[in-house]
């Protein structure tokens, strides 16, 4: 480390630092990466990751204000639960609005402060950071300041569950009230308090629903009913006009004269001329006296 330039290579680096007896000069490790190569500072602290006082790297980092540089390093040290190292990782979380992954690293790794992360995001702009806030507030029992926290949001579900996790009666009792007072909407109530076995506190509302409910059901039924009617009536009234017109249609060919049959029209017509008459013997009859008879005769 004393003549980087000549002397250093990372491979055999981290061959010798594994094998070092001086604690200190792990740290000082630490130091070097992070002001020569610290590209390649997570694998020598990965390297090193058994032999560290975690939170100690943590404070090199955040005193040198590169917290973020060593992320995979904690991450893939988080396992150990240590505080520092769950503050450090939750703190970048919040920076880069990882709502996900901080609810993941609160959900398994619980060593840090909790009711000052939930200070700390619970004016966040983001409604899901906030929302991370109320649940934070219900995993430490703080139940009025997460429902307080849900029911600013319209986050209804939530306020539901954390109502119900507190086992608290006059809790729930003044959430539902809360929920009937502001007119929201009847499914909050009613599939959430079922969901939460809430029921019982629920059920004067629920009766007052049924009864409005069923008021709407049947007017809704009645006018169905009566467009239906009217659909029908038209649909009758359609069919009566066509069947006229097919039976005008068929009737129509009766009432007219029949045309004449080929051929049978008078001289000129269709080019028919009658035969000549023929005598009893089957001669032409003689012409009149006087007139000379056909063929020259």
């Amino acid at each position: 480390m004393n003549h980087s330039p000549e002397a250093w290579d990372h491979m055999q680096f981290k061959d010798v630092i594994v094998k070092v007896a001086s604690v200190e000069l792990y740290y000082k490790a630490v130091h070097f990466y992070l002001q020569e190569h610290p590209d390649l500072i997570n694998d020598v602290l990965n390297v090193l990751a058994l032999r560290l006082d975690h939170t100690r790297v943590v404070d090199i980092m955040r005193k040198a204000d590169h917290l973020r540089l060593v992320k995979p390093y904690m991450v893939a040290v988080q396992s150990n639960n240590v505080s520092a190292v769950n503050e450090a990782l939750n703190e970048i979380y919040v920076e880069e609005e990882d709502y996900d992954r901080l609810r993941e690293s609160i959900d398994l790794h619980d060593n840090f402060d909790m009711i000052g992360l939930a200070q700390k995001i619970e004016k966040h702009e983001l409604v899901e950071m906030r929302r991370v806030a109320a649940y934070i507030y219900k995993k430490a029992g703080r139940w009025k300041q997460s429902i307080a926290l849900s029911k600013k949001d319209n986050l209804y579900k939530d306020a539901m569950e954390t109502a119900s996790q507190s086992g608290d009666r006059e809790l729930a009792e003044e959430l539902l009230v809360y929920f009937i007072e502001k007119g929201k909407k009847e499914y909050v109530v009613l599939e959430l308090a079922w969901m939460n076995n809430l029921v019982d506190f629920a059920f004067p509302y629920l009766l007052q629903f049924i009864r409005e409910y069923t008021s709407k059901v049947d007017e809704l039924i009645k006018d169905k009913i009566e467009a239906q009617n009217e659909v029908k009536a038209k649909e009758k009234e359609e069919k009566d006009v066509m069947a006229q017109q097919n039976m005008y249609a068929q009737l129509l060919p009766l009432a007219l004269p029949a045309p004449p049959m080929p051929g049978m029209g008078g001289p000129g017509v269709g080019g028919f001329v009658p035969p000549p008459q023929m005598g009893a013997m089957g001669m032409p009859p003689m012409p009149p006296f006087g007139m000379p008879p056909m063929g020259g005769y």
